[in-house]
């Protein structure tokens, strides 16, 4: 069986740190496979986005809410 490290997903629009440096983030997906994994990586001066999900009104939503409040003050640099 399959064990995961945590109880529950991070809630839409929040991150949350998995291992210094990194956080993970979910966005959803219009199919059936209803979400998808994103990491942020610390990247010495910002953070480096693994993936964006796909564009759309909550997807977009969603990223303003990590913008302000996920990103300690410092930018994407890839």
């Amino acid at each position: 069986s399959l064990t995961y490290p945590f109880d529950d997903l991070p809630p839409s629009g929040t991150a949350r740190a998995v291992a210094p440096g990194i956080k993970w983030l979910q966005m959803p997906l219009p199919f059936a496979l209803d979400h998808i994994n994103l990491y942020l990586i610390d990247d010495g001066d910002g953070w480096a986005v693994v993936d964006t999900g796909i564009k759309g009104p909550v997807t977009q939503d969603h990223w303003r809410q990590i913008f302000d409040g996920e990103l300690d003050g410092r930018p994407v640099t890839r």
